[in-house]
Protein backbone atom coordinates (compact mmCIF):
# COMPACT_ATOMS: atom_id res chain seq x y z
CA UNK A 1 0.00 0.00 0.00
CA UNK A 2 1.37 3.42 -0.68
CA UNK A 3 0.48 6.80 0.02
CA UNK A 4 0.46 10.02 -1.89
CA UNK A 5 0.32 12.99 -1.04
CA UNK A 6 -3.36 14.67 -2.09
CA UNK A 7 -3.30 18.29 -0.38
CA UNK A 8 -1.08 20.70 1.94
CA UNK A 9 -3.25 22.42 4.62
CA UNK A 10 -1.95 25.77 5.98
CA UNK A 11 -3.39 27.80 8.53
CA UNK A 12 -3.71 31.54 7.50
CA UNK A 13 -2.17 32.85 10.30
CA UNK A 14 1.01 32.54 8.16
CA UNK A 15 -0.28 34.40 5.59
CA UNK A 16 -1.28 33.38 2.23
CA UNK A 17 2.48 34.98 0.24
CA UNK A 18 4.12 32.41 3.32
CA UNK A 19 1.36 29.54 2.39
CA UNK A 20 2.12 29.85 -0.96
CA UNK A 21 5.70 29.50 -0.83
CA UNK A 22 5.28 26.62 1.82
CA UNK A 23 3.14 25.07 -0.45
CA UNK A 24 4.98 25.19 -3.67
CA UNK A 25 8.41 24.09 -1.47
CA UNK A 26 6.30 20.61 -0.45
CA UNK A 27 4.21 20.01 -3.98
CA UNK A 28 7.18 21.05 -6.37
CA UNK A 29 4.32 23.25 -8.52
CA UNK A 30 4.30 26.62 -9.24
CA UNK A 31 1.03 27.21 -8.78
CA UNK A 32 -0.85 24.62 -6.72
CA UNK A 33 -4.46 25.12 -6.97
CA UNK A 34 -5.92 26.26 -3.59
CA UNK A 35 -8.82 26.47 -1.53
CA UNK A 36 -9.49 28.74 1.48
CA UNK A 37 -11.51 27.74 4.27
CA UNK A 38 -12.06 29.56 6.95
CA UNK A 39 -9.33 28.61 9.04
CA UNK A 40 -6.78 27.58 6.43
CA UNK A 41 -5.54 27.51 3.05
CA UNK A 42 -5.71 24.08 1.44
CA UNK A 43 -3.25 23.50 -1.83
CA UNK A 44 -4.19 20.47 -3.45
CA UNK A 45 -2.00 18.01 -5.61
CA UNK A 46 -3.68 15.27 -6.83
CA UNK A 47 -7.54 15.61 -6.94
CA UNK A 48 -9.16 13.77 -4.64
CA UNK A 49 -11.56 11.69 -6.95
CA UNK A 50 -8.12 9.54 -8.08
CA UNK A 51 -8.05 8.56 -4.47
CA UNK A 52 -9.54 5.62 -2.17
CA UNK A 53 -12.23 7.61 -0.39
CA UNK A 54 -11.80 5.71 2.91
CA UNK A 55 -7.63 5.85 2.87
CA UNK A 56 -7.06 9.34 3.60
CA UNK A 57 -4.93 10.36 6.17
CA UNK A 58 -3.66 13.57 7.35
CA UNK A 59 0.10 14.26 9.11
CA UNK A 60 0.69 17.18 11.21
CA UNK A 61 4.07 18.86 10.27
CA UNK A 62 4.03 21.20 12.97
CA UNK A 63 1.45 23.72 14.52
CA UNK A 64 0.94 25.95 10.65
CA UNK A 65 1.04 22.71 8.64
CA UNK A 66 -0.37 19.09 7.44
CA UNK A 67 -0.32 17.07 4.82
CA UNK A 68 -3.20 14.70 3.81
CA UNK A 69 -2.16 11.32 1.87
CA UNK A 70 -4.28 8.87 0.50
CA UNK A 71 -4.11 5.88 -1.20
CA UNK A 72 -4.53 6.05 -5.21
CA UNK A 73 -7.53 3.80 -7.22
CA UNK A 74 -5.23 1.49 -9.31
Amino acid sequence: MVYELHAVIIKKEVGLEKALEIARQITKKDNPIMRETEDSYRFRNIVKTKFKSDTFRTKKVNDKVSLVFGERKK
